[in-house]
């Protein structure tokens, strides 16, 4: 199953969304998300609860009154499923935490779920990177965690009950999951000091979903009896990626294996050092370069697609539509797609019900493309390889 973005949102559209508030500010509609129940329920985290090989001190995490609990005080020692000691959830010691009023979370369900794995997908695709999904619970006036910011872009969908967040005017800016710059890297004072004042407070009910750009100060306190919640954390791929590739592939270049000049010699070194950064612009300039990045952030987003039909055990292609919408464009009785980019597709007439069937979709098997238009045959495959061609359409490997 596939989930678009108009399935998870009603009030605003996803060209919208990556131009005015992707990165740059907070989203809140109120029951855009229907049938919050088929997502998750009490219900679910029930039987999640009763598969307690699923569970371990660090895919379970618990929080009381601004502190994130050690393992140790809701685990016991317990072994894996290849022997490996590991902290296995202690029943009695998570319910007495929980009568105390802890924030009780589950992480890593997007690899659980197929309903969740689906949403994960759509905000996979939004982000180009990958997403995993928790879910948090809570109680009624009780703190779990204290203010704060995510290294990730956070979508919460309520699922029951009541949660009012309070958004802060502090944002800690290109958050990453960074030794020395982590959120557990900083003091409550700190935070407290770097949050700011409330910018705004959003009531969270079932079927509504906030975004939150990483790095914005929040916390959230549940005014219902019990709060359940989904947290959709979409994790970037940042500059500094780019670096260590460069780095693994440094040493292949003759110039970057040069002996560096004495320390003495300083102008030479800095001269040296300038023609560093020259040889590694070359390098980054290179469109081979920028096809294997691009390549490798398209992997990263799509290498948990998987398409088994057992027994059947024919393959499939799968395909991404670009979030970049071209426009459809009829003049002088000649008919052609207009990319983003500003270049030109020519369609003939006959085109067009297959090129608009694409164009309505994210993503799309060519098994579901030839049940819907496999009778153009060849005009059909011209069709889709204009789209790869054009960068309308991108193929996965699935």
């Amino acid at each position: 199953m596939d989930v678009s973005f108009d399935r998870l949102f009603k009030a605003i559209d996803r060209q919208t969304f990556v131009r005015d508030y992707l990165d740059q500010r907070v989203y809140h509609e109120a029951g855009s998300v229907q049938d919050v129940g088929r997502l998750f329920s009490w219900d679910k985290l029930n039987d999640l609860l009763q598969r307690p090989k699923l569970w371990d001190g660090k895919s379970i995490e618990m929080a009381l009154a601004g502190r994130v609990l050690d393992p140790r005080e809701y685990c016991r020692p317990g072994l894996g499923r290849t022997g490996e000691p590991i902290l296995r959830p202690d029943r009695q010691k998570v319910m007495a935490l929980l009568q105390k009023g802890a924030t009780f979370v589950l992480d890593y369900l997007d690899g659980i779920d197929p309903d969740i794995a689906a949403v994960t997908r759509c905000f996979e695709r939004l982000f180009g990177t990958n997403t995993s999904c928790n879910m948090y619970c809570s109680w009624q006036q009780v703190p779990g965690y204290a203010s704060h910011f995510d290294t990730m872009d956070v979508f919460a969908i309520q699922i029951t009950g009541e949660k009012t967040w309070n958004i802060y005017d502090g944002r800690f800016r290109e958050a990453t999951f960074t030794a020395g710059i982590r959120p557990a890297d900083f003091t409550v004072e700190q935070h407290n000091r770097m949050r700011g004042k409330v910018a705004q407070r959003i009531t969270m009910r079932p079927g509504d979903i906030l975004y939150l750009p990483r790095g914005v100060y929040h916390d959230a306190l549940a005014t219902d009896s019990a709060s359940l919640h989904l947290s959709f954390g979409v994790s970037p791929q940042v500059g500094f990626t780019v670096v260590g590739m460069l780095a693994s592939e440094a040493p292949k270049h003759e110039f970057l294996r040069k002996r560096l000049p004495h320390f003495e010699d300083r102008e030479e070194l800095a001269g040296y050092l300038a023609a560093v950064g020259d040889h590694l612009k070359t390098m980054l300039s290179d469109p081979g370069f920028v096809d294997y990045l691009s390549g490798y952030l398209r992997d990263r987003t799509f290498e948990k697609v998987t398409d088994y039909r057992l027994p059947d055990r024919a393959a499939d292609q799968y395909f991404y539509v670009s979030r970049h919408r071209p426009e459809v464009l009829e003049a002088g009785g000649q008919l052609k797609l207009r990319t983003s980019t500003g270049s030109e597709v020519p369609l003939q007439r006959g085109d067009r019900d297959m090129v608009n069937w694409i164009l309505e979709r994210e993503v799309f098997w060519l098994s579901e493309l030839n049940v819907a238009h496999g009778n153009r045959g060849p005009a059909g495959e011209r069709v889709l390889n204009a789209l790869v061609e054009s960068r309308v359409v991108f193929p996965v490997q699935a």
